[in-house]
């Protein structure tokens, strides 16, 4: 039985962003990466025992693009193996999108993060000063990265739950595997922490 957890949040939020899921799972051993949007970045190892890996929205990329060795299987929330749209992948951002937010992100950082983060539902204040290189690094990421390849490897170790409401097309296309659609928006993680809390616990107890 698995009993660790290894979450990646999104672009514009930081490792807190997993505490109200994580209080539902007080038995589980996490450890939580930081992505540095906000102050430093923290890496921490991968846990030594079997685990899952957890991701939301840009995390998911991220995990999907990461060697996991030890991985017991995938949980996403709201997650993609691409953001931009493509000829093959018409529901994803229009790239425009994300070449606006960048430019627009030097100049203004705070009023991107805080229109980004309206858009996806919170108005709570941005838990530190923003770092406009890590973030930029984080919207290339979103533009240019396609891990659809890697979805396959996984197989039905890929398990994923998105929001009805969730207002980014990418977020509900893209898996091979059958998921789960719930009522809600972008941030299942902090909207329904329970809800995500129960479905990391399924996959805790049966993985595959």
């Amino acid at each position: 039985m698995t009993r660790a957890l290894y979450l990646v949040h999104g672009w514009g939020f930081d490792s807190s962003f997993w505490a109200p899921m994580l209080a539902h799972l007080p038995d589980v051993s996490a450890q939580v990466v930081d992505c540095g949007y906000f102050g430093a970045k923290h890496r921490p190892a991968l846990p030594q025992t079997p685990y899952l890996a957890v991701g939301h929205s840009a995390g998911s990329l991220a995990l999907l693009g990461q060697d996991l060795p030890g991985c017991d299987g995938l949980v996403f929330f709201n997650g993609f193996p691409r953001f931009t749209a493509a000829p093959d992948f018409p529901d994803g951002t229009p790239e425009r999108v994300l070449t606006r937010m960048r430019a627009r992100l030097k100049r203004d950082p705070a009023a991107v993060l805080h229109d980004f983060r309206a858009l996806c539902g919170t108005d709570a204040p941005l838990p530190g000063t923003p770092d406009v290189d890590a973030l930029d690094r984080g919207l290339d990421a979103l533009q240019t990265l396609d891990h659809r390849s890697q979805v396959a490897e996984w197989k039905d170790r890929l398990h994923w739950m998105t929001g009805t409401d969730d207002p980014f097309g990418a977020a509900k296309t893209g898996f091979a595997t059958a998921g789960e659609q719930v009522e809600g928006g972008h941030l299942l993680p902090l909207t329904h922490p329970g809800l995500c809390a129960d479905f990391v616990r399924r996959w805790l107890d049966d993985p595959r």
